[in-house]
């Protein structure tokens, strides 16, 4: 228990304060009055358990507990931010290559899960992106053999 300390205590802090800002309604600390706010304060709290508390297994929770609060919080307060499902498993990858990173896990699923979430996230821009370059590319296709008569002639006729 004597190692939970830090965590326990800045949970508490933090859902104090949080109560606290709400029950006052203080403009300037509005932004704290959200519900995604204690979700923040368990994934802060985590982290530092896990780089002060020297006890890395808290990482991986610490990270995707941390980034569900900002990604919900960001929902609500920015209109560009992305809403879709892949933003989730991004985070949760990112809570996994840093985990892999303090050894207690491996490299290759939270790389994976990550280029998984990046095509998911990316995917219409990445359709629309491949569909201009299927347009270059069938231009290139009517005249590669031309390109391969000029590459031989430059080899035929240059000199070393």
């Amino acid at each position: 228990m004597k190692k939970n300390r830090l965590f326990i205590g800045i949970l508490l802090i933090g859902f104090g304060i949080y109560y606290l800002i709400s029950k006052w309604h203080v403009p300037a600390l509005h932004i704290f009055t959200f519900w995604t706010t204690p979700i923040l304060v368990t994934g802060i709290a985590l982290l530092v358990q896990a780089f002060k508390g020297r006890e890395t297994h808290y990482v991986f929770p610490g990270i995707v507990v941390l980034g569900f609060g900002i990604h919900f919080y960001a929902i609500e307060h920015f209109k560009n931010w992305p809403s879709h499902w892949s933003v989730l498993t991004l985070i949760i990858s990112i809570g996994m290559l840093l985990q892999s990173r303090k050894g207690k896990g491996e490299l290759l699923p939270g790389l994976l899960l990550f280029i998984m979430s990046l095509f998911f996230l990316f995917n219409e821009k990445l359709a629309t992106m491949l569909s201009s370059i299927q347009s270059q590319v069938s231009y290139f296709q009517n005249y590669w053999p031309i390109l391969i008569a000029v590459i031989g002639l430059y080899f035929l006729f240059s000199k070393k």
